[in-house]
């Protein structure tokens, strides 16, 4: 059996723990720099004024409730269109996913059809999204057939029949029709 003097077994363990520190610092810059990073490029004002193909979907935000309200709150756009910020790491893949895809489709993508592309968000977006901020949905209803309605919401799983967006499709992008009349 071999000895190892202790001096060998300071030296490999500290190496190791040097190995590890510098590891962990590289990560947490790493993190940082990742954050800071995406931090400018979530706005909506950055979607609004770079993106041409964006600018609709800007400007009708900009006009909805969740865009301008009496009480203040401006609701971002990776709020519904990315998972929660809870999720990290699913919302940072998500959010690296649609900004290569839209870059993509930018710059070698055919034309931006601004319809197409609603219905599609429309189709695919859960409940879930509206869910995190909306919790309160059987508080101040307007009518005994909202409060069905919601209570279904609140036990579905994102059923494409009972979906927040067949009833509030405008409460997040103003509609152009409306957005251009007097």
């Amino acid at each position: 059996m071999v000895k190892l003097n202790s001096k060998l077994i300071r030296r490999i363990y500290g190496k190791g723990l040097l190995i590890f520190l510098a590891g962990l610092i590289f990560a947490i810059f790493c993190f940082i720099a990742i954050n800071a990073a995406v931090n400018p490029v979530s706005t909506p004002q950055y979607c609004g004024s770079s993106c041409h193909e964006m600018q609709t979907a800007y400007q009708s935000w900009r006009l909805s409730p969740h865009g301008t309200n009496k009480s203040g709150i401006s609701v971002n756009c990776t709020y519904c269109h990315l998972p929660s910020k809870d999720k990290y790491f699913r919302h940072l893949a998500a959010k690296a996913y649609a900004g290569a895809k839209d870059m993509y489709k930018h710059y070698f993508g055919g034309e931006y059809n601004v319809e197409e592309v609603r219905q599609k968000v429309l189709k695919n977006m859960p409940n879930e999204r509206c869910k995190s901020c909306h919790n309160d949905l059987l508080t101040n209803l307007a009518s005994p057939a909202a409060r069905t309605v919601h209570t279904a919401v609140l036990n579905s799983s994102d059923k494409p029949e009972i979906k927040c967006l067949k009833c509030h499709e405008n409460v997040a992008h103003q509609r152009q029709s409306e957005m251009l009349s007097p």
